[in-house]
């Protein structure tokens, strides 16, 4: 919320990648001291640094690729990207046990170093690409037109208020409010999960290394975000993908739990990861569609979000630590967090579906008597649909190029 909300508003995309390419930039070459010092603090500080720039980029970055194209299909784009992500959370810890980081112990982190450096290197080069390359930006006036026109199209208002308690609270607002109190509760049970896993996994199949049955895991999580990239540009509706997601993550973790050991309830465990992984990107496109000036600041706390990574591990160490002889008293909170989570997609599946709905362009030959705004399909006039940065582009800014350009 203070450095890439603060670049993001008050300059643009490129700064804002930029700005969390430089952290770090940062964050990775002070590894260097820290290692040759063996210093933990200084260990701590690096990573803290790498994880802001990481936010940094993350504000700006999932906002530009669910922005930067039709809008019927920012899930579809967000999932594909963050499946890219995911394929590297499958070779970067195989790379780094079989050959980074081979034999490594406490008082020999040359190689770790020599990683650290290069990476920075990569990363401030990066950062000189992104200076030179031309990137298109979305003012604020312009994300609240194309989003008041989007919902014009489909009889619904930007000022539309819900009943809440004994007032009214703003559509756009409780979609904001509902979707990052959802993704902090997610991402707490995600990284639960990858914290608790290896013992977990050791106690369900005592004989098969953790460390493989965890690569298998990653690989499947990929493939859950490739999938649902898959059926959400074919037209499935994302409401239904982050239901679906969120319904099967909370009954593989409550089986997982629930079952006696075994390779069952070990595939009951992997599976965890194929449903939670379409999850967060497609949770990060539903509550940005259709926040109109707020888009960027939505964004940036749906990363803030994020630390309930930090939290909700904690409480199931308290679990475990309750019941030391049974490590999947982890996934009773894991349980319980995705069973929460399933709020959200029961809401959006009642009168918010036609808020949150992506309204498809019009196929060739059809006719409003076969598609209606009520049903998300088309506008009133049949106007092509097109993005936030396209649309507006040729009458606000010269800054905004089509989004096809990109």
């Amino acid at each position: 919320m203070l450095i890439g909300y603060w670049t993001l508003t008050r300059s643009s995309f490129k700064s804002t990648f930029i700005a969390g390419l430089v952290l770090y930039a940062i964050g990775a070459l002070s590894f260097w001291p820290s290692s040759v010092l063996l210093s933990y603090p200084g260990f701590f500080i690096s990573n803290f640094l790498i994880a802001s720039g990481l936010a940094c980029l993350e504000v700006a970055g999932n906002p530009f690729i669910a922005l930067a194209g039709p809008l019927h299909l920012s899930e579809s784009r967000l999932n594909f990207s963050q499946g890219i992500q995911a394929v590297g959370s499958v070779l970067s810890p195989i790379l780094a046990r079989q050959v980074l980081f081979k034999g490594l112990d406490e008082t020999s982190l040359f190689n770790v170093q020599w990683c650290y450096l290069t990476v920075a290197f990569f990363v401030i080069a990066l950062a000189v690409v992104f200076y030179y390359v031309p990137l298109s930006e979305a003012p604020d006036d312009v994300l609240e037109a194309t989003s008041q026109q989007a919902l014009c199209d489909v009889g619904l208002e930007a000022t539309a208020e819900l009943p809440f308690l004994w007032g009214h609270v703003a559509a756009r607002t409780a979609l904001m409010v509902i979707g990052v109190t959802t993704m902090a509760i997610y991402v707490g049970a995600q990284e639960t999960v990858s914290y608790f896993f290896s013992p977990v996994s050791q106690s369900l199949q005592p004989n098969m290394d953790p460390f493989w049955v965890q690569a298998i895991a990653h690989a499947v999580f990929a493939l859950g975000r490739f999938l649902a990239s898959l059926v959400t540009f074919l037209g499935l509706p994302p409401r239904y993908v982050l239901l679906a997601c969120s319904a099967g993550a909370f009954i593989t973790s409550l089986l997982s739990f629930l079952l006696p050991p075994g390779k069952g309830t070990l595939a009951s465990f992997i599976l965890v990861s194929f449903f939670e992984s379409a999850i967060f990107p497609t949770l990060f496109a539903i509550t940005l569609r259709n926040q109109g000036a707020r888009t960027k600041l939505t964004s940036a706390a749906l990363v803030a979000a994020l630390a309930g990574g930090a939290l909700f591990p904690g409480v199931a160490y308290g679990a475990c630590h309750a019941h030391p002889t049974n490590q999947r008293y982890s996934l009773l909170v894991v349980a319980i967090l995705f069973g929460v989570s399933l709020i959200m997609p029961g809401w959006l599946c009642g009168g918010m579906k036609y808020w949150v709905d992506p309204v498809r362009p019009r196929r060739a030959g059809s006719s409003d008597s076969e598609r209606s705004p009520s049903d998300g399909a088309t506008s009133p006039d049949g106007k092509r649909e097109m993005s936030h940065i396209e649309e507006h582009g040729t009458h606000e800014t010269a800054e905004v190029v089509a989004a096809h350009s990109i």
